[in-house]
Formats: structure tokens, sequence, C-alpha cells
């Protein structure tokens, strides 16, 4: 099953790097314009000009924000500021965290290279669809750098959580690294050379499938890449880095493992009316009405629990159109969204709220297509609960969806259906930090046995 190895990092060198924090950044794919600014300001060796550089009025073929990266990745390694490790390791990657109701939560995991397989073997699980634009971007950045910048963030299961018992002692040490970001999340790192502890751990993950939480689009990216190497080599022992990725690895049993879920928002449906909307709806769901004061934190949050609640048993969803109601919809009857999907399709991706929302609501209720919603026409994402209030009052949009989050169960059966689920069905909280450790692609190097 998976085959994991441990390698030699790329990392910041702390004797040049004063502040720590100056340099990391969250993945590519949540920096906005103005945080790209941001990280741009705090350092002239912040990874944002890695990962996602600027675009330049000229820039052309041979001069780009992809030629960029190579040439600062080059540069950086060349002036001592990042360095790489003499020994293959492992790397221990806690996060530390506040979550409501919980208090202090850490999330234990480790970031080592998964050797890449093709979705047809079921070794590696996805959940989640891609759109090409993404991989295209990631692919060009790949092959200017030769790196992985930002690890996979992957899942296996080990109820008896194996892993977090070898390594507790090796965390008593101060980390090698440690930031806080901007959230507020300590992120913490340990290297580990010891072959023994090496060995076992990579023992573990040989008997388990591995499911991808977050980071689709660079794992495919990352075959597309190896595809491509292997198409410029005579011959190939499956050894090379470039069949490898850099990925987390976390327990999905682990207590620290948290999904968040991600709101829909609607804007730009002409003619659109509200009475007729919960006609229709009722057809399909009971529909309760909850007043709501969208100005105030303290309902909202009522709010918020009144879904929750409602979620438990069944599939729940609710519609915020402005003023002070908000309706919770539940769905009457599971077998109803049975003429949605293939017959072939499960039940655990027929009966997801995200599903229900998407195929029966936007597309059949609201006519926003399947082609429309991944271009996000008419469609907007939000991942704090209190934002899509505003943004309907204001008149940003017309209504908002507001989602429980999707269970961990329901991700693992959807990726052991051979499923997709809807994009940003799952947000698990938190972020990868990127900027903690590189995996070079270096060209004649091999993984260990």
């Amino acid at each position: 099953m998976a085959k994991i190895a441990p390698f030699r990092a790329v990392r910041y060198n702390l004797e040049k790097i004063q502040d720590p924090v100056s340099v990391t950044a969250p993945p590519y794919d949540v920096i906005s314009p103005a945080l790209q600014d941001d990280l741009y300001r705090r350092s002239p060796f912040n990874l944002v000009r890695l990962i996602l550089g600027k675009i330049e009025p000229d820039d052309d073929a041979a001069n780009n924000r992809y030629t960029r990266a190579a040439g600062f990745f080059r540069q950086w390694q060349d002036d001592g500021i990042l360095v790489r490790d003499r020994e293959p390791s492992i790397y221990l990657y806690d996060e530390e965290y506040q979550a409501e109701g919980m208090g202090t939560v850490v999330r234990k995991g480790f970031i080592a290279l998964a050797r890449l397989e093709d979705f047809a073997t079921g070794m590696v699980k996805p959940h989640e669809k891609t759109l090409s634009g993404p991989k295209a971007d990631r692919l060009q950045l790949t092959k200017a750098c030769e790196a992985n910048f930002s690890p996979i963030f992957g899942l296996y299961s080990d109820p008896c959580c194996v892993q977090e018992a070898l390594t507790w002692e090796l965390k008593k040490r101060t980390p090698d690294f440690e930031v806080t970001d901007d959230d507020g999340v300590v992120h913490r790192l340990w290297q580990v050379t010891d072959r023994t502890v090496i060995g076992r751990i990579c023992g573990l993950l040989e008997n388990k499938p591995l499911f991808i939480a977050d980071g689709h689009h660079r794992y495919e990216t990352a075959l597309n890449y190896r595809d491509f190497r292997r198409a410029q080599s005579e011959g190939f022992s499956g050894k090379e880095l470039f069949n490898y990725v850099l990925m987390y690895f976390a327990n999905m049993e682990d207590q620290g493992m948290l999904i968040f879920p991600t709101h829909r928002v609607v804007h730009g449906l002409e003619a659109f009316r509200l009475e007729p909307f919960l006609t229709e709806l009722g057809v399909y769901f009971e529909v309760e009405a909850h007043t709501v004061d969208p100005d105030d934190a303290d309902s909202r949050r009522q709010a918020r629990d009144i879904l929750r609640n409602k979620g438990e048993n069944k599939p729940a969803i609710g519609l915020f159109a402005g003023g002070r109601t908000l309706y919770v919809l539940t769905l009457k009857d599971a077998a109803s969204m049975d003429a949605f999907f293939d017959e072939k399709t499960s039940k655990a991706l027929r009966t997801l709220d995200v599903s229900i929302l998407h195929r029966l609501v936007l597309e059949k209720m609201l006519h926003i297509t399947s082609e429309a919603q991944e271009q996000q026409t008419h469609l907007g994402y939000v991942k704090n609960f209190d934002e899509p209030f505003s943004m309907v009052q204001s008149g940003q949009c017309q209504m908002a969806f507001l989602m429980n989050s999707t269970r961990m169960v329901q991700v693992r059966d959807v990726a052991n259906a051979g499923e997709k689920m809807p994009q940003k069905s799952t947000y698990f909280y938190p972020k990868l930090l990127s900027g903690l450790v590189i995996n070079p692609i270096v060209c004649g190097e091999t993984v260990e046995d």
C-alpha cells in the first residue's frame, strides 16, 4: 500500500533569518492579493515569492512568475538563506490552536515523502474534484523550480495511535522550528534522523491506504510531473525523487483533527424571488423559520447551534436571504436524491449536505449548472460563519447557504467508494504552513530503501 521515505529537506537557515514568521506563508490557494502584498513586505525571502509570485505586465515565456521563482530558489540556496539537511529525515509537525468549546487543541503529524500512486490503484484516495487551471499553474512552477514547496495533506487510519506513541518522547526537546501564524496557530517542527524510529513509522503506513485531505490539485500535478519526467528518461527505477511527493501525514483518529464547513453565497440571479423559492424548497425539505439578528454575535451563534443540532441526525442546510429570518432546511426523504445521481453512486455521496445543496438546490432549483459552479459564476465560498450574513445584508449577494461540517467518516466513505465530493466540501483546520520544509527534486538522486 502506502510507501513513504525520509528525505533531505531544504529549510530556512535560522542563523540568517532572525524572524522565522516573516518568511513563512499559508498555502498558495488561500493567499489573497492583499495578503500577497503583505507577505512581500514582510521579508525579501518570504516563501510567497516561490509559491505565488507576482505577475508583472511585461511577463513573457522567458521571464515570468515561474522563472523568477526558480531564480530566487537558486539564489537563496547559493546565499545560504536556504540550506539542505545532511541526513535523510522525517519531520514531526504539530499545530496548536484554540477551538471553540474545546480550548487548546493540538493536531499531530509528520512530513515525509510519499510514493506517487495513480488513483486507479486505490492506494491513494481523493475525495474532491479538481480544476484544470490550478493544475496547469502548479505544473509550470514544478517544472521551473524542480521542487515541492508545500506538502500534500494526507490522512491514514490508526486507532491505536502508534506513531504518536513512538514520537512523544522526541517532542520533549526544543523544536527545531517554531512560529505563530497570523491566526494564532503555533507551528512546531522537529527533525528526526533516528533510523530505527524512521523505519518503524515507515512500516506503520506500508499496509494502509492514504486519503488526501487537502492538496488535490498539487497531488495530481505531482502525478503529471512524474509522467513528464519519466517521458524524458530512457529508463527509470521508480526510486527517482520525481516518483515521490512531499506529504504531511496525520492520523484521522487524532483528537486534534477537525473539519470546518465552507459556506456558499449566491449572487447575480436575475428575477430571483424568495417566496416561490421557499415554496419549491418545501417539496423536498422541511422548512423551519428561526428569528436571527444578523448584526448580533450571540444571535448568530444561536443560529449556528440550531443548524448543528438539526444536522445531527439528517442533512440540514441553513438559508439566509436577508431580514431577520434563518430558514433551516432538512431533507424529508433521502431517497428523493436518487433521481439526481447515477444508480451506482454511493449513498454516502448522495446524502451529503453539500451534494444535496449542489445537485438539488443550486442546479435544479436555481439553475446554476455544474460548469457555472466550477467557474464560480453566481456562486462564492466563505469560511467564516458570520460573514455571509453581512454579505447578504449589504447586497453583495442575494442569499447565503450555511453549512454544517462534513464528518471524517463521510470523507472516508466517499473516498473508499472512489467518488468525489463537490469542491470545497471540507476545510481541514488549521492549514499547513508553507516554508517549514522544501523537497528538492534533484536529478540523479533516489530515495533510500
